[in-house]
Formats: C-alpha cells, sequence, structure tokens
C-alpha cells in the first residue's frame, strides 16, 4: 500500500505572519494531517531570520502538536529561514571530528533539527535531510539554492559580496558546498542579529541599510536594462522587457537539478510561496511541484503579487505514493478572514 503524505513549506513560525498559529487554521489542516502516514515539512519551519529563537519554537509547538498526534512519521527539510540549524549541525560536525570522533548517522542528516523536532513531536519517528531528500523516486528541496541563478533578491548586493569572497562568481554551475557558502554568512548574520537583547529593532535597521545599499548599488545596471528593453521595444519609453517570473523560476531549479546532478524525476520545492502543479523545467526533463506557504502579507494575498506572480497561501500537496495533487484549504477565505486569522492569534500572544 502507498505511503500517504501531506507536504508542508514556508510556515514561518515566528514571523508574526504564520497562518498556522491561528486555531482557525489549524482546523482547517487538522482532516488533512489525519488522512497522512506522514508529514514533510519542506524547509522554512521556523522563522530564524526575523525573530528569536523561542518565539519561534513556541509558535510552532500547537502545529507540531496536532502532527505528533495524527502522523507515524515527520520528514524535515531546513531551507533558508531555518538554516541556522544546518549550520549549527555543521559546527557539531567540525566539533567532533576535531576531537577525533567519526560523525554518526547520514551524512545529510541535521542532527540539531532532529532534537528539536523529537522534543516538539515526542510519539513520531523524526527524519532529517538537508539539502534534498528521496521519497518514493521524487526530489525534495526547500528551492532557496534557486536564487544563485535568479540574482532576484532584496538581499543582492550581499550576494553579489558572498559570490566574489567565495569565488563562485563566473561559475554556471555550483557544487553543494558552492551554494553554502552563498546562503551560509548572510543567514547566520541575521540569525545573530535577531537573537541580541534588541535584535529586532537592529534587524530593521539592518534591513533598511541594506535595502538602500542593494538599490543604489544596481541603480545604473536597472536603468540600462529599462534603456535596452526601450529599444528593443521600438519606444521612447522606458519600458523594461523582464522574463516572466514563471520562466525565471523554472530555469533556476533547472540550473538547481543540474548543479545537484539529478536525474529525471519529479522535483517538489517550496520557498517562492507559490504553488505550482507540475510545471516542467525548460528542457522537459523535471516536473516541478511547489507546495506554496502558510504566510499572510498583509497585503492583500489575492490582490497583490509577489513579483508577478499570484499568490495563493494554505496550500499543501498530497502525495499517494509517487502521485501528487495540490490542495488549497484556505482558498474560500477573503482577506479579511485570513488577517482576522493573524490578529486573532496575535492577541492571544499579546495577552
Amino acid at each position: 500500500m502507498s505511503v500517504r503524505r501531506l507536504i508542508v513549506s514556508d510556515l514561518h513560525f515566528g514571523s508574526g505572519d504564520d497562518l498556522l498559529a491561528a486555531p482557525a487554521a489549524l482546523e482547517r489542516i487538522e482532516p488533512e494531517l489525519a488522512w497522512a502516514d506522514e508529514l514533510v515539512v519542506n524547509g522554512d519551519l521556523f522563522e530564524l531570520v526575523f525573530a528569536p529563537l523561542e518565539e519561534a519554537v513556541e509558535a510552532a509547538r500547537p502545529f507540531l502538536a496536532l502532527a505528533d498526534r495524527h502522523v507515524r512519521r515527520v520528514h524535515y527539510i531546513p531551507g533558508n529561514h531555518d538554516h541556522h540549524l544546518v549550520a549549527l549541525g555543521r559546527d557539531e560536525r567540525r566539533l567532533r571530528s576535531a576531537n577525533g570522533r567519526a560523525g554518526t548517522g547520514a551524512a545529510t542528516a541535521v542532527r540539531p533539527a532532529a532534537q528539536l523536532l523529537r522534543a516538539l513531536c515526542p510519539t513520531a519517528q523524526i527524519v532529517t535531510a538537508y539539502p534534498a531528500c528521496e521519497l518514493d523516486g521524487m526530489l525534495f528541496t526547500h528551492g532557496h539554492y534557486a536564487d544563485a541563478h535568479m540574482r532576484s533578491s532584496d538581499r543582492r548586493l550581499l550576494d553579489g559580496l558572498a559570490r566574489q569572497l567565495t569565488g563562485t562568481a563566473r561559475r554556471r554551475r555550483l557544487t553543494v558546498e558552492d551554494h553554502e557558502a552563498l546562503v551560509t554568512p548572510l543567514y547566520e548574520l541575521m540569525y545573530e542579529i535577531v537573537n541580541l537583547p534588541h535584535g529586532r529593532s537592529a534587524q530593521q535597521r539592518f534591513e533598511r541599510w541594506l535595502r538602500g545599499a542593494a538599490t543604489i548599488a544596481h541603480a545604473p545596471q536597472q536603468f540600462a536594462a529599462r534603456m535596452q528593453g526601450a529599444v528593443r521595444d521600438g519606444d521612447t519609453r522606458l519600458v523594461s522587457a523582464p522574463r516572466a517570473p514563471t520562466a525565471r523560476v523554472l530555469e533556476a531549479m533547472q540550473a538547481v537539478c543540474e548543479d545537484l546532478g539529478v536525474r529525471q524525476r519529479t522535483v517538489v520545492f517550496g520557498h517562492t510561496h507559490v504553488a505550482l502543479d507540475g510545471l516542467c523545467t525548460p528542457d522537459g526533463r523535471h516536473r516541478l511541484f511547489n507546495s506554496g506557504s502558510w504566510v499572510w502579507d498583509g497585503n492583500g494575498t489575492r490582490s497583490r503579487s509577489n513579483q508577478g506572480w499570484p499568490r495563493r497561501v494554505g496550500t499543501v500537496l498530497r502525495a499517494t505514493g509517487a502521485q501528487l495533487e495540490l490542495r488549497g484549504l484556505l482558498d474560500d477565505c477573503a482577506d479579511a478572514d485570513l488577517a482576522g486569522m493573524v490578529l486573532d492569534q496575535q492577541r492571544v500572544e499579546a495577552a
């Protein structure tokens, strides 16, 4: 009999926009957890970049207790916003090696993440992996490695600096070590800032500085791109002609598959916060599924978009063996309903 798996990503517990911290959203997802044999959390379970560790863990407790009640196994693949657990595990392995002790368990296991989830889900079996794992012939990975091939992040200034410092600036194909060199410095810095005594305000100042510096640094390139777009369009107006966001992500994920040496298969990722239902990469070798997000951005999810993407919160993927089905659990909720879920939860936390 095929294993039934519920796949979620980008829960961002601790962010303040985390819908699954709200009882009304938990009611929607509980029948899905009851259906599943296993839960796959495909990255960004905890918001460790914009929230202190203790707050992120506390916000996640009700959802993980619910999961522990229903599923027998939890697979956890950290992403970029909970990458600190990966960095911590890497340091633990270095210390064991320095002390002449061999590492234990699978090379891709993330021991700190497993220890944390075992405390929060004491009944379920916990399996961790990073940066990817295979289940029923499908590859699961959070998808943040795509950023290195998109270069569309608000943190392009530090991304560019990281590329120069790590020697990856001119490489087309990146190793896992290259990707980790690009990811780790920025997210470790932001983790340390937000856990300072006045970390939230410090983080906000850092973010404002970073956005301002990136805008200044990239203004010439942006102006040149707009001019080239105007020439291509045969128009005197400054009209840019960027590729469609869908195409950019499909191309970036194709590059990630090349980087990781992925064979022809189904690839399930998150990170973009936009659900995908089996789109193919440009070379036709991979079918891409994305489990979307459970984050309410407070700006009108139905009416706004993220870099041109239509947004849809509250989605999950059901996997019966290798068969995948995308389900929208909050599709009938208006913007006011989603905002109310977050506000109700914030009032409970404030009380």
